[in-house]
């Protein structure tokens, strides 16, 4: 697996789609769940928790399927993810309680956990070395699109259906994308070697991928305010007179089919400084363009803005905590690295809506791009440094000679 130079594979091309069709489901649910919430009568506050309890349940099982797919194998913890996303997603036609939401929502977590987990660790899998960057690129982008596309469909078919027919979509996706995954070849685990087997590690090295935190931390603070974007964006439109916010997803999806092509092999070529902090910056800038959006024509700027450089840096990120990792610790490292970013999206979807409450939704924006900020702040500051050691290692090798 990965051991040739050979990207475009039957593995990664059933890989991209079938991650393509269960974000699509899954994406869906992100903005429609929360003016649903509504409709039934429910608060800004329940429509924060019930994004920010699937979150939580998600990044506790991301962690776990990381170690498992590890030690156990991608395969079972895919079936079992599977499983327990469709039942908790058909559960929906049952429930139209705005107090039951939010449970159905924290046990569908566990099944977004382990399927998504367990789908980013194959394709780790089935990317060369050499091309990680480009590799995961193009998986993001599956993501990306779903991103893009799902909230558009969504958001129409909430205003011409009822939520049963969102739910009827979201179950059909995920239920072809998991008939595709069955197409992947997932190879058994090799046997690990005795020895190593006999260290004992902590509860913590053995769910969490030391190596891939600093790349996950950065990912937090992106994906916080990337939560209260997508999950706000209609109830935002309403706020300031846009009834298409829809037409922000069309920006953000072209940009980053744009972007794509190049990203990835200029993260692998020249290393992830060139996309990250050019990146950030840019994001800061989107959402400090959406704080202050009041028509289409702002909207599609910022669009532009936000969708460019998230589509760059997201992806760059995930690749970044994988080269960072030991071979047989690629599902902890995914698992570490998705779990950062689904808690970033519950503090976000919990705390800024809390903010959009107390104050507006342009104002939850605006104060959200602060996160941003301090990723720039300490992503420059991480610059610095590794640029400073290197300076001094040069000397020491000079003065050695």
């Amino acid at each position: 697996m990965g051991q040739t130079n050979t990207l475009w594979s039957k593995n990664f091309i059933l890989i991209v789609i079938a991650n393509l069709f269960v974000y699509q489901g899954f994406q869906m649910l992100i903005p429609t769940l929360p003016v649903y919430i509504k409709n039934l009568g429910g608060s800004d506050l329940q429509a924060g928790l019930v994004v920010s309890l699937f979150a939580l349940s998600a990044l506790v099982f991301r962690s776990i399927t990381g170690k498992g797919a590890d030690t156990i194998g991608r395969k079972p913890f895919l079936l079992i993810g599977f499983f327990i996303l469709v039942l908790f997603n058909v559960s929906f036609f049952a429930f139209s309680i705005v107090a039951m939401l939010p449970l159905l929502r924290l046990f569908q977590g566990v099944g977004w956990g382990m399927t998504s987990t367990s789908i980013a660790t194959i394709m780790s899998d089935n990317v060369p070395d050499a091309r990680r960057g480009e590799g995961t690129g193009y998986y993001a982008l599956s993501v990306i699109l779903a991103t893009s596309i799902a909230p558009i469909i969504g958001i129409s078919v909430l205003n011409h259906y009822d939520f049963n027919m969102i739910i009827i979509l979201t179950t059909a996706f995920m239920i072809i994308g998991f008939l595709l995954t069955q197409g992947i070849s997932i190879p058994k685990l090799e046997k690990p070697d005795k020895q190593a087997s006999k260290e004992k590690e902590s509860l913590w090295k053995s769910l969490f991928e030391k190596k891939a935190l600093f790349p996950s931390l950065l990912c937090l603070l992106l994906a916080i305010p990337f939560g209260g974007l997508m999950s706000f964006i209609a109830i935002f439109g309403e706020e300031v007179g846009i009834e298409n916010s829809w037409i922000y997803f069309v920006g953000h999806c072209l940009m980053i089919l744009i972007s794509r092509p190049f990203i990835g092999k200029l993260f692998d070529s020249k290393g992830p400084a060139i996309v990250l902090f050019p990146g950030a910056i840019l994001m800061l800038i989107g959402l400090l363009l959406l704080s202050y959006t009041t028509t289409v024509p702002m909207l599609i700027l910022t669009s532009v803005f936000y969708g460019l450089s998230f589509g760059a840096v997201q992806p760059s990120l995930q690749a970044w905590a994988i080269n960072r990792s030991a071979s047989d610790r690629k599902g902890a490292a995914n698992g570490t690295f998705l779990s950062f970013m689904d808690l970033g999206v519950a503090i976000g979807s919990l705390v800024l809506s809390s903010i959009a409450a107390a104050t507006s939704y342009a104002m939850m924006y605006r104060l959200s791009a602060i996160c941003m900020v301090i990723f720039v702040v300490i992503y420059g500051i991480y610059l610095l440094k590794n640029r400073s050691q290197k300076h001094t290692e040069v000397y020491a090798q000079a003065a050695n000679q």
